[in-house]
């Protein structure tokens, strides 16, 4: 036990001694629906996700491919969730459970949620991020797709995209009125926050 102690504490020092800079930073999305966030036991399911890798045209699609991570809110609470592997895109949601999450939050007036993701969530490899690629979606209880950004959920393009080398701040609106109002994304924004 010492030993696996000691060999951590070891790992833990080397980027810091090395002069690697860990990237601290976190990834903020708010996202405002056009009812009321829904948490109740008959309530769908709020999914932010994020996407990476080169190329404008890939990023997090609504039906799940190219979800690196996502932060998922369902009745009251939370979750952190990591893309598929080797598993379709259209099944992982139920073979890869996600783990209790703590960073995120409805707004006081019940429209919106706030959620922050740490970069280093994001890095393959061990490869700075350089882009973060955002989608929000939304589903009913029966897992169905109801909204995501852009013009509907099999908007494949709809996600935003923050070069964070030039911005730190990228709004974002949806169109009104495709989606139930409680699950009908209307606005929102990606930000970068340093803790």
């Amino acid at each position: 036990m010492r030993a696996c102690i000691a060999g951590f504490l070891l790992a833990a020092a080397v980027p810091a001694a090395a002069g690697v800079a860990v990237d601290r930073r976190l990834i903020v999305v708010a996202f405002n629906v056009a009812g009321h966030v829904q948490d109740g036991p008959q309530a769908g399911y709020y999914y932010v996700a994020f996407g990476g890798g080169a190329g404008t045209l890939r990023g997090p699609e609504p039906q799940g491919e190219g979800w690196v991570a996502y932060v998922l809110f369902h009745r009251g609470r939370f979750y952190l969730g990591r893309g598929p592997a080797a598993i379709p895109p259209s099944v992982f949601r139920f073979t890869r459970p996600p783990e209790p999450y703590s960073r995120g939050l409805v707004t006081q007036d019940r429209r919106g949620v706030v959620v922050e993701l740490p970069i280093l969530e994001l890095a393959a490899g061990g490869v700075p991020v350089r882009t973060v690629k955002v989608n929000v979606v939304t589903l009913d209880g029966d897992r169905r797709l109801l909204d995501a950004l852009g013009k509907g959920s099999d908007d494949r393009l709809g996600f935003v995209t923050l070069d964070l080398a030039r911005e730190l701040y990228q709004p974002f609106t949806d169109p009104q009125g495709d989606a139930p109002e409680d699950y009908d994304i209307v606005s929102g924004s990606v930000s970068v926050k340093v803790p």
